[in-house]
């Protein structure tokens, strides 16, 4: 197997095309051009509701797209204080991440809460293996499909 070596800035960019790839794939927006301004519309909608709509020439309008989503999250944690899921409500995260009798166990117990989105945690570094300390809005970020968890007892 061949080693290659790149740059720092190529390495952001596949991973910035990456993310724009995954959200893509995950919540398959409406894309289109204007043929006579040559700009790009990207909306993002589910259930006949609109989450965002941007207009751009190039690739930023799937960027801004992507922040808009982050913006709308919330962050829970659920059944313990180290388990935090991202999503825009309770019920959306339980719904696409926990069963049904899970789902019934936690919101009978009260086994969950709001987090402040500038709370600090320490966390692994995925790439590195290297602990960080990062608040919940950087790791919101870093995600780009939601609901998702964004820190476990695991890392």
């Amino acid at each position: 197997m061949e080693t290659i070596t790149i740059s720092k800035s190529e390495y952001d960019n596949l991973i910035r095309q990456s993310k724009r790839m995954k959200f893509i794939e995950h919540y398959c927006p409406t894309l289109a051009q204007d043929i006579d301004t040559g700009e790009y519309s990207v909306t993002v909608h589910e259930n006949g509701i609109i989450d965002t709509l941007r207009y751009r020439k190039g690739i930023e309008c799937i960027d801004e797209a992507i922040e808009d989503i982050q913006k709308m999250q919330k962050a829970f944690w659920i059944g313990e204080d180290s388990e935090i899921f991202a999503g825009r409500t309770i019920e959306e995260i339980l719904i696409e991440l926990f069963s049904e009798k899970e789902r019934e166990e936690i919101l009978k117990e009260g086994c969950y809460e709001p987090v402040d989105l500038s709370l600090e945690m320490t966390v692994t570094d995925d790439e590195t293996g290297i602990k960080k300390v990062a608040t919940i809005s950087e790791l919101i970020k870093e995600t780009v499909v939601f609901p998702q968890p964004i820190t476990t007892a695991y890392n």
